[in-house]
């Protein structure tokens, strides 16, 4: 067993901050620990220490500056641990749902953090393991401090928070296309993307969308839908319906509006519509989604009353 000799910790310790949708971990270890797989996205931080990290792709020795990203579904492991400090956040993708353009136009951040749960395209990398370095690891540790802060202080729905972490993955992204040895990038095609686009407004001013109908902004529609699921491994329909879910998401997690208001809003014929296409994304209906992830009863209360 290694002793924990930069903290004076003789003993393994977690200690935890905020809640859903962005969560923050700090894992002081002298003893080998299993991360088990998860259905949410998570990125680790090696703040200190040195241990070798297993998981189904082999084995590697990491040490502190080195960067974790773990996509859903599978499970790591750190071995023989050496005063290791972890800092781990996990959040719920769909929170930054309207943050679309800042994410696909980062196609670094986007094919990073996002490929699983934003677009559920296929990922032949569910991994990656990468080191940061120089001022970026400085400012990656400082991110997470304030990130931290903000937790602690029950701030996980405010605006700042999220900003933080968008700011925390554009900062990964960066190095991971710099230090990692794999193929990060991910292209976006004008034709791809002018579907993206198009599919962006019609769920923002609740409209359905029509594949047929959408206008071909002086591409050949063949063209749009190759670029398009070669992009995304979805038909336009199939991500229009996931797009629409994931507004409706991000508004069950920090608002306090009924499924029929959410219905119409954003363009669903029934209550019932909603619910059902919400289930096929999230395997939840959006009242318990809303109760698992989303504002308290009580917290939703002070919000009517401060109205």
């Amino acid at each position: 067993m290694a002793l924990f000799s930069k903290t004076g910790i003789a003993e393994s310790r977690i200690e935890n901050s905020g809640r859903w949708p962005v969560r923050l971990t700090r894992f002081q270890l002298i003893d080998e620990y299993e991360f088990p797989a998860t259905n949410f996205p998570e990125i680790f931080f090696v703040e200190a220490g040195t241990f070798v990290h297993e998981s189904e792709a082999g084995a590697q020795s990491v040490r502190e500056g080195a960067a974790v990203m773990a996509n859903p579904g599978h499970r790591h492991t750190v071995k023989r641990p050496d005063g290791v400090v972890l800092t781990r956040v996990r959040y719920l993708p769909e929170w930054f749902a309207l943050d679309y353009e800042l994410v696909a136009r980062s196609p670094d951040l986007l094919g990073l953090f996002f490929d699983q749960s934003w677009f559920r395209r296929p990922c032949d990398e569910s991994i990656h393991v990468f080191t940061t370095r120089g001022e970026n690891a400085a400012r990656i540790r400082s991110e997470l401090q304030y990130l931290q802060g903000l937790l602690r202080e029950k701030r996980h729905f405010e605006p700042v928070v999220r900003v933080s972490m968008l700011k925390l993955l554009a900062l990964l992204a960066d190095e991971h296309r710099r230090f990692w040895r794999g193929v990060p990038d991910l292209e976006i095609l004008p034709e791809a993307a002018h579907a993206l686009d198009h599919i962006e407004a019609c769920v923002h001013r609740g409209e359905p969308f029509t594949p047929g109908k959408m206008p071909r902004g002086g591409h050949e529609r063949e063209a749009v839908e190759k670029a398009f699921g070669d992009l995304t491994g979805l038909s336009l329909a199939d991500y229009a319906l996931r797009r629409r879910a994931f507004h409706a998401a991000f508004r069950l997690l920090t608002g306090r509006e009924e499924p029929r208001r959410l219905a119409k809003v954003l363009g669903w014929s029934s209550p019932g519509e909603l619910s059902e296409q919400f289930e096929a994304v999230f395997d939840l209906p959006p009242t318990v989604y809303r109760e698992r992830f989303g504002l308290s009863a009580a917290e939703r209360k002070e919000e009517v009353e401060e109205d």
